[in-house]
Order: C-alpha cells, then sequence, then structure tokens
C-alpha cells in the first residue's frame, strides 16, 4: 500500500515537472486555425467526395437475368393458380410436388 502511494506521488511530481510556464505541451504545439484555412471551394470538395450512382445498369441486367432454380420453380407455381392456392394452404414444396413433380 505504501508503494502504490509513493508510486503516484512520484508520477504526479513527473507531471508537474513536465508542464512548462503553467501549460501543457499539448497547447504549446496547438496553433490557431483561420477559417480560410479550413474552408474549400465547392469544386475541390466534390473532387474529393464523389457522389454514389443509384444504380448501375450493368449489374442490374446482369442480376435480372441470373435467378436460383428455386425462384423460377416458385414464379412457375404462382403462375399456375392451382399451385399457388394450393402452396397457400400446404407450403410451396408440397404443392409444386403436387403439380410439377419434385422440387
Amino acid at each position: 500500500m505504501k508503494a502504490l502511494l509513493i508510486l503516484s506521488l512520484l508520477g504526479i511530481m513527473a507531471g508537474c515537472l513536465a508542464l512548462e510556464g503553467g501549460q501543457p505541451p499539448a497547447k504549446k504545439s496547438r496553433k490557431l486555425i483561420n477559417n480560410q484555412e479550413v474552408m474549400m471551394s465547392k469544386s475541390s470538395a466534390n473532387a474529393v467526395f464523389k457522389r454514389h450512382r443509384r444504380s448501375y445498369d450493368y449489374f442490374e441486367r446482369l442480376y435480372t437475368r441470373i435467378k436460383s432454380p428455386l425462384e423460377i420453380k416458385k414464379e412457375q407455381c404462382e403462375n399456375y393458380w392451382p399451385c399457388d392456392q394450393l402452396s397457400e394452404w400446404v407450403g410451396f414444396y408440397q404443392a409444386y410436388q403436387r403439380y410439377f413433380g419434385p422440387v
């Protein structure tokens, strides 16, 4: 316990000795920044931050054409109204097997 007290006092003394002129070293190294140094023109800001496009036509065309086989089978069942009705009652898998065969 005494050792902890002595170490904490030594730490406080070292901190006090590190201060020069009553100000911490971090405050001495800071300088006042002008508003003109921080501000930038709109054109240079737009060059830094690029706007994201809302849609990429290439990927939209690519991914809408590629569907999983299960998705195709679900659409096939939805287009045939007896299968669609039965899928609401018993589920897609059983309805598809009843009308079109194994999934």
